[in-house]
């Protein structure tokens, strides 16, 4: 098995037509703006602490704001992508512009059209999504009650869906901020369209860039409400005009690039055809991870106020790096795991297992120093009038809980856009549902009950392993892919050590400075621990400590493809 990868090895020299340093060009101009656009997130994140804390409002808000946003992730920017772009690059490749515009003229239209119906009818009968979404805010009528129920009991929990109720306060500003922020899906979705288009002729930068615009209209709401007093409904129109500068921006580098729209051809429904017989097993399995945070946030409405928002934010901050690095990585991948499906499929192996070492490499020590500094991160960040020390504590441990899971769900990333690649749909869409069952059933009959918030994003860490799991068999048993084994184990035991190497003199100089700091005077003290300007020494000791890992490769013979492009 050795000898084979390191026969492959010898032989991918390119990727698709594509060198390992135009790859590398590539991943790092879309992680730069998705970097960007996650340290802007992050700022959004802390000033909405500060705007709304971790309670009533900040729940309403963000159960109203992840309808639409997990609707532009499954639809727009998940499934649809997926589903659009091999069409087309192949439209692209083999019939050129005035095809694609065909076929987007046909997309445009039924897409949006089926989105502006899916709208409407959420508009007028929010309500009763509510009440499935965040089942915990409403509360059966006692009048209903059969005599021994009680208001607690699952019983009259599943009643209160379909039966008379009291709704919580945040059900009402839920659905008066959901009523604003649901037209965002409606301008994201045409971005997505226009997305698809310029990834096919393997334009990255507008698609990665847009959510900068998006956060920067967020971010500038919020501090224009803080301001000015405003209440939340400000911040959703905000959002909204957010959503429509990025439509703008996609249109004009799609007219940019010489595309537009053409009459629907018959090829043109032939090949809509086919995006919809796609589309629709990737409509659940490039779906996974909001499934997943629909579930963490309707269970976690039965927990204390605020759980939803805790986990919310643990969510955010673990998108932070798999924004970054996983995601970027897997979406620049896409279009060459689908060339060299075509022309060298044995390489698919070997490219999955340099992509899962990369990976690994990575993400470890990004979620150890995470972990280790989440009580931090929340305490200098986030601590105020509106979001307490004990909430400090909780989302610090709902985050540990979430990082375990780190690496599995950024190789879910790589591994689903593999089977796609090899025109596999089927088998995602189980893993899928096997995932969300088994994340449904851990966090509301296992772990909440016991660990609160903290069990829900353990139970979604486990179901992000189980996928993993179930992918990698059926590479191995329907696909007849090799995992190379020993060489992964060698890869596995060569990295730790060198990690272990990095992090000893890291954290010598870490606890060495603190102990400095305890002999300054109060003040100094006081705000170098407990204020942001705690990360203005801590980073760069983290920086230091990844920069000494990368050079430790070569003493310690860690071996990467990826890594050599560097």
């Amino acid at each position: 098995m050795c000898g084979n990868y390191q026969i492959i090895n010898l032989t991918a020299g390119k990727i698709g037509m594509i060198t390992k340093k135009t790859l590398f060009y590539k991943v790092a101009q879309v992680s730069s703006s998705t970097l960007l656009s996650r340290i802007l997130g992050l700022l959004r994140e802390v000033l909405m602490a500060r705007y709304l804390g971790a309670g009533i409002f900040s729940d309403a808000f963000v159960t109203a704001f992840k309808i639409p946003n997990s609707l532009r992730k499954i639809f727009a920017e998940g499934a649809l992508s997926a589903a659009m772009i091999p069409t087309f690059v192949e439209v692209m490749k083999r019939e050129g512009k005035q095809q694609l515009n065909s076929l987007m003229t046909l997309s445009f239209l039924i897409v949006q059209s089926v989105l502006i119906a899916l709208c409407a009818l959420i508009y007028f009968k929010t309500d009763i999504l509510m009440r499935f979404i965040v089942p915990g805010w409403y509360k059966l009528d006692p009048a209903f009650l059969s005599e021994g129920q009680s208001l607690d009991s699952f019983t009259s929990k599943a009643c209160a869906l379909f039966s008379s109720c009291i709704p919580a306060p945040q059900v009402a500003y839920a659905i008066s901020y959901l009523h604003i922020l649901i037209v965002l899906i409606i301008f994201l979705s045409c971005s997505a369209l226009f997305a698809a288009a310029l990834q096919a002729v393997h334009h990255f930068f507008v698609p990665a860039f847009s959510p900068v615009l998006l956060n920067g209209a967020f971010i500038a709401g919020i501090l224009v409400c803080m301001h000015y007093g405003l209440p939340v409904e400000y911040l959703c129109f905000f959002i909204v005009c957010g959503g429509l500068i990025q439509v703008i921006l996609h249109y004009v580098m799609y007219k940019k690039y010489g595309f537009g729209f053409g009459p629907i051809t018959k090829e043109a429904r032939e090949r809509f055809k086919q995006i919809v017989i796609k589309f629709l097993p990737c409509l659940i399995s490039m779906s996974v991870m909001e499934i997943n945070l629909f579930i963490d946030t309707s269970i976690a409405s039965f927990l204390p106020k605020g759980s939803t928002t805790l986990i919310y934010y643990a969510d955010r901050f673990m998108g932070i790096p798999l924004g970054v690095f996983a995601i970027a990585f897997s979406t620049i991948m896409f279009p060459y795991f689908s060339r060299i499906k075509t022309y060298a499929p044995q390489r698919l192996q070997f490219f999955l297992f340099e992509a899962v070492k990369i990976i690994l490499w990575i993400m470890i020590p990004i979620a150890l120093v995470m972990g280790f500094f989440s009580y931090k991160i929340y305490y200098t960040l986030f601590l105020s009038d509106k979001f307490t020390l004990a909430q400090v504590v909780e989302a610090s441990w709902i985050l540990r809980a979430f990082l375990v899971g780190l690496c599995f769900a950024s190789c879910n990333k790589i591994l689903l856009n593999l089977y796609y690649a090899l025109h596999e749909t089927i088998v995602p869409l189980y893993v899928c549902v096997v995932a969300s069952v088994t994340n449904f059933f851990l966090s509301y009959y296992v772990f909440m009950p016991y660990f609160g918030a903290t069990g829900i994003a353990l139970a979604t860490t486990i179901s992000y392993a189980v996928q993993t799991v179930i992918y990698l068999f059926f590479l191995k048993y329907k696909f007849g892919f090799s995992f190379f084994i020993p060489a992964f184990f060698e890869f596995l035991l060569r990295y730790c050590a060198s990690l272990i190497a990095a992090i000893i003199p890291a954290l010598l100089v870490y606890f060495g400075v603190m102990h400095l700091f305890a002999y300054a005077p109060v003040t100094i003290s006081y705000y170098m621990f407990n204020t942001v300007l705690y990360w203005f020494w801590v980073g760069p000791i983290v920086l230091g400590m990844i920069i000494l890992l990368y050079m430790l490769r070569k003493p310690f013979k860690v071996k990467s493809y990826f890594l050599e492009i560097v």
